[in-house]
């Protein structure tokens, strides 16, 4: 007689500048099944709101009080990367066997990677069949990270005594989440657009795979130094401002003003997307977007979706990362998840190995 021994559960977590999400899924005959969610706030160093700043320190305590707020003293770690030590680019190249592609990619790599490869690891998905006689060419997802930010993303979560085993990027877990929960859909061109507190991360699908991404350096919290800067806002403390934003105004407060100072920075945001699309299309014929997606923790950024929807012309859902996840009642957190938690679900669903 052998037992068998205790695996660690699987756990997605989004390591974000406002907070770190934890989700822990577990696959059934019916599907997924929610087993703990949690999110904890990062501690900024104290001062002035636009003055703070994060501390690794302070990441790691978020990141050891979030396994605590799920109770998993043990835990395998699927978390991700995003910004700009992170480059995802599609390749078209000649059609050749899975050897030669291997053998060709950091040939072709060295043309738009601008760190040296020694520094980087890289990794690439094929889109299309390398070995269809059909076609003479062959679409290629390729991936490239920092070697110094894997570690230091490593290191934070054994900091926490649980074992990273998964590094993902950011957009493809937010894609994968998307998929799981919208398999129906077939649009020709998704945007999903996850905003968060310091970044908004614009992740474009075609046809349901990632094909272009991008980070911008604007998230909810422009919305509030929008407030610090403004006259008649400026002497509230970060605190009021973070309730005015979910709609509860201070005695006194202009509330038209208010409204206007926050549509502005929508407005702000909805520009660089806009950008986003237009460098996209550049080497793309999509004419127009067919749906946008929207999620993240600021995602409730004052005229936003209204905004989103007039500038594209198209559809704006929120993202509902548990649309097609069971949430049982004895499940840890199934109250307050919501679309913040659309990376960490996609992670969730990561294993050891996956590509």
């Amino acid at each position: 007689m052998s037992l068998e021994l205790f695996r660690p559960p699987m756990v997605g977590l989004d390591i974000g500048s406002g907070a770190v999400k934890g989700v822990s899924l577990k696959k059934t005959r019916a599907g997924w099944s929610l087993v703990a969610a949690a999110e904890v706030p990062v501690a900024y160093t104290p001062g002035a709101a636009e003055h703070q700043s994060i501390t690794d320190a302070a990441i790691a305590d978020s990141v050891s009080d979030c396994f605590d707020a799920m109770r998993f003293r043990r835990a395998r770690v699927a978390t991700a990367l995003s910004g700009h030590a992170v480059i995802v680019k599609r390749l078209s190249m000649p059609s050749m066997s899975r050897a030669e592609l291997a053998e060709a990619i950091p040939w072709e790599a060295e043309q738009y990677i601008p760190f040296d490869l020694a520094d980087v690891q890289l990794d690439y998905q094929v889109m299309t069949s390398p070995s269809d006689a059909s076609k003479s060419t062959v679409d290629v997802l390729l991936v490239a990270a920092k070697k110094e930010r894997i570690d230091d993303r490593s290191a934070l979560v054994a900091q926490s005594g649980r074992q990273p085993v998964v590094l993902d990027v950011e957009a493809f877990a937010l894609a994968n989440a998307y998929k799981v929960n919208y398999p129906e859909r077939t649009d020709p061109t998704t945007a999903l657009v996850h905003v968060g507190r310091n970044a908004t991360l614009v992740c474009l699908l075609e046809q349901g795979e990632p094909t272009f991404t991008r980070d911008i350096a604007l998230g909810g919290q422009a919305h509030v130094d929008a407030l610090l800067r403004d006259p008649l806002t400026k002497g509230l403390d970060e605190l009021a401002l973070k309730r005015i934003l979910h709609g509860n105004m201070p005695p006194g407060a202009d509330g038209e003003h208010v409204a206007k100072v926050l549509h502005e920075a929508s407005a702000s945001l909805v520009r660089e997307v806009r950008k986003t699309i237009e460098f996209f299309q550049t080497s793309s014929p999509v004419e127009r977007l067919s749906r946008i997606i929207l999620s993240g923790g600021a995602w409730e950024a004052a005229g936003l979706v209204d905004l989103l929807t007039s500038e594209f012309s198209a559809p704006v859902d929120v993202f509902d990362p548990f649309r097609r996840i069971a949430r049982p009642a004895k499940a840890l957190g199934a109250e307050s998840v919501g679309p913040s938690y659309a990376v960490a679900v996609g992670l969730a669903m990561r294993n050891e190995g996956d590509r």
